[in-house]
């Protein structure tokens, strides 16, 4: 198994990049996401997952180790290929593919290109026990800096009855500013979920 490819990014496509690592050249299926982060002539290194099926040997590659976690777990899903899954993360970061799963937001990852409603319930059906909400909260944690404030804030509003999946949408995209305390972030999520 290639864990991951540390090289030149030497050409950039719609769904694909080539990484040049020590004179070989390895064609790397990503994200649109994950591309539009990449410069032509630049260094990278991808996180990837080496597909072996009959007619091919095919690389997909992702900037986030979460994100390729989650790409796993999507094609361990009976009726999932490589293709769809690759399509989902496309259309949702790691972030908001667990959050989806864990609110049951079929809607979300049935709005992935090739990807009916059938398929995004199953998706649901299947990973939702393997979501780990303390997994959200770190990545969520990720998203703000490393701030642990997100967390608090999600403990707080979870302690005055809302959901789990509630609350971390209210948090989402939440920005923590340095000298945010826990009880600003915490009056503008309880705002937010007034217009929800």
């Amino acid at each position: 198994m290639i864990a991951y490819i540390k090289g030149i990014v030497t050409e950039k496509n719609i769904n694909n990049v080539v990484v040049e690592c020590g004179g070989i050249g390895y064609d790397i299926f990503a994200t649109g996401r994950d591309i539009d982060k990449l410069s032509k002539g630049g260094e990278v290194l991808i996180h990837t997952y080496l597909r072996i099926s009959e007619d091919a040997h095919t690389l997909y590659g992702f900037l986030n180790k979460d994100d390729m976690d989650m790409f796993k777990k999507l094609i361990g899903v009976n009726g999932v290929g490589p293709k769809a899954a690759l399509s989902i993360m496309s259309t949702l970061s790691g972030f908001d593919l667990k959050m989806a799963i864990v609110s049951e937001d079929h809607k979300a990852i049935s709005a992935a290109v090739g990807v009916g409603v059938k398929i995004a319930k199953k998706i649901i059906l299947e990973l939702k026990e393997k979501v780990d909400i303390d997994g959200i909260a770190s990545l969520e944690d990720d998203n703000t800096g490393g701030s642990s404030i997100a967390s608090e804030v999600v403990e707080a509003l979870v302690s005055l009855g809302y959901s789990s999946s509630e609350a971390y949408k209210a948090v989402k995209d939440i920005e923590v500013k340095d000298g945010d305390t826990t009880e600003d972030i915490l009056k503008l999520a309880l705002k937010k979920m007034a217009i929800f």
